[in-house]
């Protein structure tokens, strides 16, 4: 279910007090509508009654896409990262673990055991800013797995600064971008040391590089890996010197 209370908050314009909703979890099947206003983040978009200006107000939110076994957690405090973590690894049952039933055989799988078993094919990520909540869920829509995507951006990213070297852009980070009516997928790409962007259509080469990236790493993704929660660019870099070695 979803979880929904009204609070006061300071508008950072006018500084004046209003009510607010916050969502402290979102699910997109109790409450359809949010699966469009998560994704215009109008859902967190404040309008101040007296100024009339706009604020997007970021605080800690789970998203859960029922549909899909998917749970985003958005936590936007570095230092809370670590027991987002733990919430995760205790809703899997990596740290309550659990017998199937009360006398051990089986016949009657608890309550607890139901529920350990419909969570077991989740898929939990956290993310740090609206920006990378806005490309998991594009990721998703899309129908990717999101690790390989992001191995992926890596890929695609050393040659397109090969490419580009020569006007001097390096890249440092990758989006992808998914338009849901017109299924058009891109990578835009951010260059180290301006504000110059390069963006390249996600076409059949890309697809293949993609493509290859699953024969080549879904066994290794399928061991530790297979739990890692944080999943960017930083992960998919450290994944491929890992794999080199």
């Amino acid at each position: 279910m979803s979880d929904v209370c009204k609070q006061m908050i300071i508008c950072p314009h006018c500084h004046r007090t209003s009510f607010f909703n916050i969502w402290s979890s979102i699910n997109t099947k109790t409450n359809p509508a949010t699966y469009n206003q998560v994704r215009s983040l109008s859902l967190f978009t404040f309008r101040c009654p007296y100024c009339d200006r706009t604020e997007i107000i970021r605080y800690p939110f789970l998203y859960h896409q029922m549909e899909n076994s998917l749970m985003i957690y958005y936590q936007p405090e570095e230092d809370a990262i670590a027991e987002t973590k733990k919430m995760f690894e205790e809703i899997n049952g990596d740290v309550s673990g659990g017998n199937a039933s009360e006398d051990g055989n089986n016949a009657v799988p608890s309550v607890q055991q139901m529920l350990e078993n419909a969570l077991a094919g989740y898929c939990y990520r956290i993310v740090r800013t609206h920006e990378d909540f806005l490309e998991k869920l594009a990721v998703f829509d899309a129908g990717l797995d999101d690790r390989l995507v992001e191995i992926t951006k890596v890929i695609v990213g050393a040659q397109a600064e090969r490419k580009l070297s020569e006007y001097g852009f390096r890249v440092k980070n990758a989006r992808f971008l998914y338009d849901r009516e017109s299924h058009e997928m891109k990578i835009v790409f951010f260059d180290k040391n301006s504000s110059q962007t390069a963006t390249t259509a996600f076409d059949r080469n890309i697809a293949n590089i993609y493509n290859q990236a699953i024969d080549r790493y879904s066994q290794a993704l399928l061991g530790t890996q297979k739990r890692d929660m944080l999943i960017d660019w930083n992960w998919a870099s450290d994944f491929l010197k890992n794999a080199m070695q």
